[in-house]
Parts: structure tokens; sequence; C-alpha cells
């Protein structure tokens, strides 16, 4: 009989809390805007049997460890040696079409078993790329799966058991954009930009050890506090800090993914300007909605729209994540805009600066941007709650703390991740509806794999704005309860992961598995 493995769950001392509850200081990181370098825009990978146009589509990735990447920053550049897919030095993109046949092989060259989880695809379980079907080091695997879902802006990234928070901090992450028939018309007709003013904006946060011989390394759960999930100081923008991007006075579409381990991100412009939302996790909106500033947990993406029309060649504008009150950890007497004493470590809600734009061009814009999709495109059809399979019956995902032996552990449902068992069993083709709860002290982004969900409401409030799109990740703050919506479908077979986006959280037990159909791999 296979003996059954029980993950350890995520432990916080008391250390922990009390360091965090005496926090209430005003922070920001502020950067030398006059030395920014330029933003690295990310190599596109070449589909391996040469024919673009016979909807297929072969790529490698192939994971390494210790690939010397130049961090690039106003104060001087580094060295830091990092885990990289191909020994790139940057995150790689793979774009393909809605119906390519996918083959994508991928080999392990670290010391550890790894995988390649294909973040917000709606894929068989068998190449989801989840922890229970592991790639052991030196092994290979290849992931076979066709194309069928509205074009967006996805990513890939490991997800081992209980090491994916190391690996995609290391550096093991990259983008994959799905592009269909509806995305390519608004292109071609001038109601979004494309091409050059198309660009990918991987934010992620790091802690780096001291300089020595030129060299910074990654320094990685190397104090108490990151067990509440791994939080650094400095924030790279496609793998610079503070980088700098020349526009013209045009509209520009910025695909936003926050790929960081742990950390929220409050966007904004530092001009308050608006911007335009026009795609959420899984896809573009119905209609697009203007904002001046967006939240964006763990994994979130956003495509926005923005428009330099009014600005003068010579004027420069910050991208910048706003102050906001500490969604870390609610405990004792912790105010907004908290800092933390320990070194290295920057807080949810610290002001920072993302990275610069500066407008070096007059140009005559030829972009009119969208106002409604087709209602050609699946989002144009709101599920209905009232058809669903369990109304009456909701399924419930509660994340909560609980305190034993002195220490403070989360989990969902009352249970650590077991890999052995799973938790939640879904009937084939069904639409169901599912409630979250978060009654911790602290937000977290959960994040359910097989397909794409639509918000409900929030705390009973019907569902607007940008959470009318089609969604993966979901940030639900302390108390609040979050009512989601998914129609599963014959592709989805097999066992799926729940949970916490906070990859520290998630290797540490803040998951679960749930069976959509009869049969599955998990404890066979």
């Amino acid at each position: 009989m296979k003996e059954k493995k029980v993950v350890k769950v995520i432990a916080i001392s008391l250390l922990t809390i009390l360091v965090l509850a005496g926090c209430g200081e005003t922070s920001s990181i502020t950067s030398n805007s006059s030395q920014a370098s330029s933003l690295h825009i990310l190599p596109v990978m070449s589909d391996e049997d040469g024919d673009v146009s016979d909807a297929k589509a072969t790529y490698t990735l192939t994971a390494n460890k210790n690939v010397d990447v130049t961090i690039e920053t106003p104060d001087g550049n580094w060295t830091t040696p990092m885990w990289r897919y191909n020994n790139n030095p940057l995150p790689l993109v793979i774009r393909a079409n809605r119906g390519d046949s996918m083959t994508l092989n991928f080999n392990n060259k670290l010391d550890a078993d790894s995988t390649i989880h294909w973040h917000g695809f709606k894929v068989p379980a068998k190449e989801d790329g989840g922890p229970d079907f592991p790639v052991k080091p030196n092994e290979s695997k290849s992931y076979r799966f066709t194309l069928d879902q509205p074009a967006s802006s996805l990513w890939f990234h490991p997800h081992p058991d209980m090491q994916t928070g190391k690996q995609v901090y290391m550096g093991l992450a990259g983008v994959f954009l799905i592009e269909d028939n509806i995305s390519k018309e608004l292109e071609r007709t001038k109601q979004l930009p494309s091409k050059e003013k198309d660009v990918v904006l991987l934010v992620q946060d790091r802690r780096f050890d001291p300089l020595k011989d030129g060299v910074q390394k990654l320094q990685y759960m190397n104090q108490n506090m990151d067990m509440d999930g791994m939080l650094g100081d400095v924030v790279l923008v496609n793998g610079s800090q503070f980088p700098n991007l020349d526009v013209s006075t045009t509209q520009y579409r910025f695909r936003l993914y926050n790929v960081s381990n742990a950390k929220n991100y409050d966007f904004a412009f530092d001009d308050g300007r608006e911007f335009t939302v026009v795609a959420t996790d899984g896809g573009l909106l119905k209609k697009p909605v203007k904002l001046e500033h967006i939240k964006l947990g763990a994994a979130q993406r956003v495509e926005i729209v923005v428009d330099f029309a009014k600005d003068s060649v010579g004027d420069s504008v910050k991208l910048i994540s706003k102050a906001f009150e500490d969604d870390n950890m609610r405990m004792g007497n912790m105010g907004g805009n908290n800092t933390s004493t320990a070194e290295g470590r920057s807080p949810n809600g610290t002001a920072v600066d993302i990275m610069r734009f500066e407008v070096t061009k007059a140009e005559t814009d030829d972009i009119t941007l969208y106002t409604t999709l087709s209602d050609k495109a699946e989002i144009s059809k709101r599920l209905d709650p009232a058809l669903a399979d369990n109304v009456g019956n909701e399924r419930e995902f509660v994340m909560t703390m609980q305190r034993g032996n002195g220490m403070m552990t989360f989990v969902i449902n009352g249970k650590a991740f077991d890999t052995n068992r799973v938790d939640e069993f879904v009937q084939s083709n069904s639409t169901e509806i599912w409630t979250i709860k978060n009654s911790s002290p602290m937000a977290h982004p959960f994040h359910a794999h097989a397909i794409q969900y639509q918000v409900l409401d929030r705390d009973g409030v019907p569902a607007s704005g940008s959470d009318l799109g089609w969604k993966d990740t979901f940030l639900v703050k302390p108390n609040e309860t979050v009512r989601i919506i998914g129609k599963f479908e014959p592709i989805n077979k097999g066992d799926y992961m729940y949970h916490c986006h906070i990859l520290e959280h998630e290797d540490a037990g803040m998951m679960g598995y749930f069976r959509v159909g009869a049969t599955g791999n998990v404890g066979n």
C-alpha cells in the first residue's frame, strides 16, 4: 500500500505576529529616474516545426540553474545567478493561436522534481503540470493539448510539491499569449494597439545579498516572516529595476503581470491619469473599463491601454504601486503603509516606483479603442447562476488561520494538502458556483485550475468593472466572501488544483485537489 504523505502546513510564529503588529510607519521606495535603463522586450520563441500556418506548434523548455543574469538598476548593475528556461537571461514568450495543437517539451535540469503548469489554460488534468505528475531531475516530459479558449495573457511556471515558491522565485516563469479571430480583427481594424505598441510587463519583487565581486545572489526564505509570503525590496520589470520605455504620443497596450510570489500591487500613474482596462486573466472584457488604479494579487494579470496623446515630447510619467493599507497581516495595532524592520523585506502596501515612460516622439494616433466586443465573444454571455448544477448546494472554500502549539497555520476548509487525497468532486460538463471565504487576517489570491471563471459578487454586491472579465485568480480580502461561477467542459478530466497563490502558503499546504469526472491520477 502506498504510504500516505501529508505536507507541512504553513507556520507563522508568534514572534512574526508581534513584529508585524508594531508596524505603522509610512514607507515608500523611490528610484533615481535620471538613471533608468531601457525596458527589456521579452524574447518570443520560434515554432520548432518552422511552419507558422499549420495550426501546430512545438516548443522546448529546459529548466536550468546558475544562469548569470545582469540586473540593471538606476544605481548600477550587478550579476545574479538565477534559474531560467533555455539558459535565456530573460523570461520567454510563446505566442499561439486559438485552435493550435501544441507540443511543449520540458527538460528538467534542476536538482529536484519540477513541472510546467500552464496557468489559466483549459487542458486535461494530465497536461496541466500539477504536482501529481512530477518530472524528476534529468528527465523529460511532453505536454500536448489543443488551445480552445479566447485570446488572453496566460503564463507558465513550475508547480512541484513543496518547491513551487523557490523555483518561481529563482526565475522560472514565462509568458504565453493566445490570439483569436476576435483579437486579430480588433488589431486589424485599429481598435487595439498591436505590434511594438503591445508590450508585456512582468512585475516581480526580489531580495538580494550584499554585493560581492560584482555579484548579488538572491535571498530566499532567510527570515522568519518569509513564511507569511516571500517579499523583497527590489521590484523588477522584465528583469530590471525601474526601467524606462520610450513612447510616442499614441495609445499603448500593456499586458501587466503580477508574477511575484506574495506581493500585491495597486498599480497607478504618478500623475493620476486614467487608463483603460481591456482584459483580465482570461481574456478581453466585453466593455473596456476606465480606472485610475487597479489592485493585482500574485498571479493576476490585466491588459491596460494608456493614451499619451495629451503629453508632449520630453514629458515623462511613472507607473507606480500606490500605498495602501497593509493586507499582509491585520493584527494588533497595524496601520496603513506598513514597513518592516526586517532588512530587504518590503511589506504589502509600501508605495514603490515600478517603471518610467518617456515621451520621445510626436505621432498621430490611428487607434480608436473598441467600446463593445462582438456578441460572438464568450465573455458576452454571462453564466447564469440560476442554471448552475449546484444551486442551493454551493461548494465552499474557507481560508482560515488556526493556532496550535504556539504557531499559526493557514488552511482551506480546515485541511492541509495531502498528495494522496482528493477533496472535491465535480461532475463532468457541469456548471458550478463556488463560494470563497477568507476568514483569516490577511488577503489571499485564490487560484483554481482547469477553466476560467466569472465573479458573481463580493460580499453580496454584484460584480462590476474589471470583475466582469474571465479570471482564474481572485484576490480575497480579510473577512470577504467572493462567489464565482464556472462551466467545466469536455476537455476537463482528472485532478486539478485549488490553492492560495502566495506560493509559500501553497507549498506549506494551503491547497487541495478537485476531481472533474469519474477518474483521476491522485491516490493511484
